[in-house]
């Protein structure tokens, strides 16, 4: 078994994602596409990560303001939530930050702008507070007049330095900057913060109730016995997330968030690695696309910001478009529930939904591009075909994440003793050896760790060879696949 053509490709512990579709970078939007190939370019990275994340982060810039109609009964707020997995050293971080930066400066830049009316307005609100706690103490005031100051005090909007962007966040702490901001992007490349909603800090008592809400813009009620209540009317929260698959393993298996149907809401990736073949010397991001993108979302931001009614505007499609989407639905998407995506069905509900969100949002783009209003203009084929493209990407990933929910503790600890032989760089060692060096709580005995090497071996990972030592006790040589190396 030394001659290297001997050996057979292991067959993979986990389902294969490595023959999904590619990310479909080019039914982006101008500059958010060319933005996506930069960081992919600059990172060494698949496209999809920087696609994906970027979608999310710039649906927030929508959120509150646009839904998608398509029937008059249904309408899809233009919120994206999703979840990146992938290894340590692909990159999450700088993809990431690329993206989230011109989020934070625009929320710097506003709040310095804005820095004298915010002052004024808290301090008009203290006065009005003191005037009506000096009221309440006169003998002679009458009940109306301190309901109507009451009433002139509720009145007032909230005036604070505004958020965007939030990151490690506790539940208690989402519920009072949604209430001050109204809609929020949480952008992490670790979703480590969302074991703050599982029970974390709440003594294992899961709270996924905003998380939950805040994807469809719910009313959500907050009752203290310590505070006041606060009731969030229409709470939007964009969610872009990167994990690790030991975090994607918790996620996809813990009942909680599989029944709340908190993982049928996300988007998912798995960026395809090129890890050992990267290059360090990578164009940086050119500074006229990074020019425009920041321009790009400053342009939606300021809209966002400036828009005041608490009414959503709707988004419609052209005649034609709306008759492909029916089509579309009817054709595709409803008997798929019963074929590719009969195990995901929690999420196959939800895709014609996500796809009318996508429609929404590459619209809105594209307006912004062409300075035209997207209400007053209809959703055509175009974009449409577009959602579809970026659509099908995500019903595959889907699938795919779906199928890593049946991975049981064997492909687990088999995973384990493959990475630790890749640590090591062994070629050939005594099973009793490289037991020594597994043993761990995942294996009970030796015997367990035996079933562990016959599961590798039975998927070509090792070959092993039995022969008779000293005291004629039984020895067994593993010897490694050497393809686990390529």
């Amino acid at each position: 078994m030394n001659n290297e053509t001997t050996w057979a490709q292991p067959t993979p512990l986990r389902p294969d994602g490595t023959n999904l579709l590619p990310f479909p970078v080019n039914a982006l939007p101008p500059i958010i596409g060319d933005m996506a190939d930069a960081i992919a370019t600059t990172t060494s990275t698949d496209v999809a990560m920087a696609g994906t994340s970027i979608l999310s982060a710039v649906s927030y810039c929508f959120s509150g303001v646009y839904s998608m109609s398509a029937k008059r009964d249904h309408t899809e707020p233009l919120v994206l939530d999703t979840l990146t997995i992938a290894e340590p050293s692909f990159k999450k971080s700088p993809v990431i930050s690329l993206i989230k930066r011109p989020y934070i400066q625009f929320a710097h830049d506003w709040n310095e702008n804005n820095k004298q009316n915010i002052f004024t307005a808290q301090e008009e609100y203290k006065l009005l507070e003191n005037k009506l706690e000096a009221l309440e103490k006169k003998k002679d005031v009458t009940a109306e007049e301190i309901a109507k100051l009451r009433t002139e005090l509720s009145n007032m909007p909230p005036s604070n330095f505004r958020r965007i962007a939030v990151d490690d966040v506790t539940p208690e702490s989402l519920v009072n900057l949604l209430e001050e901001n109204g809609t929020l992007l949480m952008i992490s490349d670790e979703a480590g913060m969302l074991g703050n909603f599982s029970g974390r800090y709440s003594n294992n008592i899961p709270n996924l109730d905003l998380l939950l809400k805040s994807w469809n813009g719910e009313t959500y009620i907050s009752d203290r016995a310590t505070r006041a209540s606060i009731v969030l009317k229409k709470p939007y929260m964009s969610i872009c997330l990167a994990c690790q698959p030991y975090m994607f393993d918790s996620m996809i298996n813990n009942p909680v968030f599989r029944g709340s149907g908190l993982i049928a809401r996300f988007l998912y990736c798995f960026p395809v690695s090129n890890i050992g073949h990267r290059k360090y010397d990578t164009q940086a991001v050119p500074e006229a696309v990074a020019e425009n993108y920041k321009r790009l979302i400053y342009k939606l931001l300021s809209r966002k910001f400036a828009y005041q009614d608490e009414k959503e505007l709707y988004l419609h499609f052209d005649e034609k478009t709306y008759g492909e989407f029916v089509d579309y639905y009817n054709r595709r998407i409803e008997p798929m529930l019963l074929t590719d995506m009969a195990f995901c069905k929690d999420w196959g509900g939800k895709y014609h939904g996500e796809l009318l969100r996508l429609c929404g949002i590459i619209h809105c783009i594209k307006c912004a591009l062409n300075n035209t209003d997207p209400v007053e203009t209809r959703v055509g084929i175009d974009t449409f075909c577009n959602a579809i493209d970026i659509g099908e990407y995500f019903r595959e990933q889907a699938i795919y994440a779906y199928s890593l929910g049946d991975i049981d503790l064997g492909t687990i600890k088999a995973e384990r003793v493959i990475n630790k032989i890749r640590s090591k760089h062994i070629t050939n060692i005594r099973q009793n050896d490289l037991y020594k060096l597994c043993r761990c709580t995942l294996f009970k005995s030796a015997a367990d760790f035996a079933e562990t090497m016959d599961m590798l071996e039975e998927y070509r990972y090792i070959v092993r060879n039995t022969s008779k030592g000293t005291n004629n006790k039984t020895i067994t040589d593993v010897i490694i696949n050497p393809n686990i190396y390529r």
